[in-house]
Parts: structure tokens; C-alpha cells; sequence
């Protein structure tokens, strides 16, 4: 649940929208009310992304994410950080026929934003981390080359399956019994990382799979090959740049947990 309402809190997602004006006060942040009017209409908003919320959880998330917003919204007060009319339109221009957002909706964004900066600005990444993580989650650089048979029936797949674990050239039999092409590439269907399941088997090098049922179409056999790992000079930068935001992120958070304190 932490990270359904982080994700609606932050810059870069949608904030819940406003109304309630006359409303059934229910809960209040600093002092600024939280109306039912705006209970439901931010549970009408959530329920677009997570239908399969009960209402209870509904309603809870929901208040949650309307008190950090109201905590936003004080805080931006308290240090004097305003959303200019001129930002505000620039950047309505930009999205506005792109998106279900309204204009305040953006304009909170856009006010959580500041404070996200202002408040992160100083976060770093060492060098330490950087590999630390590269070598605990070396599977998520990690691939197979991965090939496939596709064929019509059972008793074929099996008939293949046995011939390629007796040593039968891969090649000749694709060539021979496969009925789908796969753009002529001779099966080959890319480089796979380990990290993740492929037709819901988990891939290690050199190894020849049980035929895999695949919906009403057959059967597929697969085969991997050589195991590739990408080097740490070739990513570490992207893991820095996660490791970054991640840190940022799990900071803003629990600034916004002590705005929502102090407004107790």
C-alpha cells in the first residue's frame, strides 16, 4: 500500500484531484481540511488504476494520499514555493491532450515537484553502492540465447524433444519440423535474462526444455545456449541512476510522513 500512495504523492504521477468545497469535513492536515466531497472523488480517481481495490482499502488509500497532499500543500506554503501561472500554462500546453488530468491536478504535480528538488537536491550515489548492487543482482544482467521449435501436437514435440536431447542438430530440426519461421532466423528468439520466467520456465544455459504448451496453437521446445553477462562498466550507470532515484524517492517519502505528523 506505501507504494500506491508514493506513487501518487510524487511529481512524476497523477495527485488526486481536488473538490469538497462545503463538504462533510472528515480529517484535517495542518489545520486544511479533507472533505468527504474529496474522499470520494480520490476514490473515484484510484479506482481507474486499481479496480480490484475493495472499498475499504479504497477509502484508506485514498485518505492517506489526500493527507499527504494537504502535508504538501502546507509545507510549499510554509517555505514559500508557488506554482507561477506561467509554469503552470507552459506545462499544461504540453500534456494537455495527452492526459485525464485536469489543470490543479497539474498544479500540484508541479508544487510537489519543487519540494521533491529542494529537499533531494543533495542526495548521492557512491561508487560502492553502485557495484554492491551490480554483484547482488548480477541475474538482472544476465542473459541466454534462447531458440525455439513451435510444432502442431504432442507426439511431434516429444518426437523433437528426444531428438535434440540424443544431439540431433538444432538447425536441421527447426528446418524440418517447425512451423513458424520466426522471420528466418532459424528459431534464434533473442537474448532472454535470466531474471524472468520465459513461457513460465526459468532459463539456464545449455539446456533443452520439455515441450511447453502454448494456448490452442502447439507446442513450443526450447533450447538455450551461452550465458551472457553484461559488464559493470556497460550498466553502471543506469544502476546508479536507479539507485538515485530510489534513494530519493524512500527520502521524500518520509519527509512527508513528518509533515503529516506535525500537522497532528
Amino acid at each position: 500500500m506505501k507504494k500506491i500512495v508514493l506513487l501518487l504523492i510524487l511529481p512524476v504521477f497523477a495527485l488526486s484531484i481536488l473538490s469538497g468545497c462545503g463538504s462533510k469535513q472528515i480529517a484535517s492536515v495542518h489545520g486544511i481540511p479533507i472533505t468527504q466531497a474529496e474522499l470520494e472523488r480520490e476514490k473515484a480517481f484510484l479506482k481507474n488504476d486499481f479496480a480490484k481495490m475493495s472499498d475499504e482499502e479504497l477509502t484508506k488509500t485514498a485518505l492517506e494520499n489526500l493527507k499527504a497532499k494537504k502535508a504538501v500543500e502546507y509545507e510549499a506554503q510554509k517555505e514559500g514555493i508557488a506554482v507561477t501561472d506561467e509554469e503552470l500554462n507552459k506545462a499544461w500546453q504540453n500534456i494537455k491532450d495527452k492526459t485525464k488530468l485536469t489543470k490543479e491536478d497539474l498544479k500540484d504535480i508541479l508544487l510537489s515537484d519543487k519540494l521533491f528538488n529542494k529537499y533531494t537536491k543533495d542526495i548521492t550515489v557512491n561508487p560502492e553502492e553502485v557495484e554492491q548492487f551490480y554483484e547482488t543482482h548480477k541475474d538482472y544482467y544476465t542473459t541466454v540465447k534462447v531458440y525455439e521449435i513451435s510444432v502442431r501436437d504432442k507426439d511431434t514435440a516429444d518426437m523433437v524433444y528426444q531428438k535434440l536431447k540424443s544431439g540431433e542438430d538444432f538447425s536441421k530440426l527447426f528446418e524440418q519440423y517447425s512451423i513458424d519461421r520466426i522471420s528466418g532466423n532459424g528459431g534464434f528468439m533473442g537474448e532472454i535474462p535470466v531474471s524472468q520466467k520465459f513461457f513460465g520456465v526459468s532459463l539456464k544455459p545449455d539446456t533443452i526444455y520439455e515441450p511447453i504448451p502454448v494456448n490452442n496453437e502447439g507446442y513450443i521446445i526450447l533450447k538455450t545456449t551461452e550465458q551472457i553477462i553484461k559488464p559493470f562498466d556497460e550498466v553502471k550507470d543506469g544502476i546508479e541512476l536507479y539507485l538515485l532515484n530510489q534513494k530519493k524517492l524512500d527520502f521524500y517519502h518520509k519527509k512527508i510522513k513528518e509533515w503529516e505528523g506535525e500537522g497532528n
